[in-house]
């Protein structure tokens, strides 16, 4: 458990990440996202299911975090539905795209602080009705590429919960590490 997590409780249970955002990660994650590079998704799904393995995890069903439709028009695929189809592949178990749905384009957050990304991203997705029964009193596993602030996370697990969803979790293959602490 995270020190931030103590303080803010997220809306999701738990959150497995395969790395942390430092090394060679961010290169490849951007590849990943922002460059083309579809393949990648393989090896970074293989690498998140080692782990979830490893912590005894398991899910209903899996989501993965949904893009804007000019975010998706922009980039041509969504890297988080990419990793989930991997992962249902290796973990056996189901994955959906359409039951979780992004209602409005946010700029991008990633030059913004926690409480700004926070704020903006709060109410940006949905279930919508067609799509409760799906997810109705199921634990959900909620799949991104990269953990930052959990801002997103969280208010995609908020939307899940609202509609009926009994549990959230959160597997990304990349968490932000904590700033450490300088000793004095």
């Amino acid at each position: 458990m995270c020190q931030q997590c103590e303080d803010n409780t997220p809306e999701f249970d738990r959150a497995i990440a395969a790395v942390d955002y430092d090394g060679p990660w961010p290169g490849l994650l951007t590849r990943l996202k922002f460059q083309g590079g579809t393949a990648l998704a393989r090896p970074l799904a293989a690498m998140l299911a080692e782990r979830i393995h490893l912590r005894r995890a398991g899910a209903d069903l899996m989501l993965p975090v949904p893009l804007s439709r000019q975010r998706m028009s922009e980039r041509g695929y969504n890297q988080s539905w990419l990793l989930a189809r991997h992962l249902e592949r290796q973990l056996a178990i189901p994955a959906s795209v359409d039951i979780l749905t992004r209602r409005q384009h946010t700029q991008r957050l990633m030059s913004l602080s926690a409480e700004e990304r926070a704020i903006q991203i709060k109410h940006a997705f949905d279930v919508p009705a067609s799509a409760q029964a799906a997810i109705k009193g199921r634990h959900i596993a909620l799949v991104d590429d990269v953990m930052t602030t959990g801002a997103t996370l969280d208010a995609c697990a908020h939307a899940l919960l609202e509609a009926g969803a009994r549990s959230v979790s959160a597997w990304v293959v990349a968490r932000t590490p904590q700033p450490r602490q300088v000793q004095t």
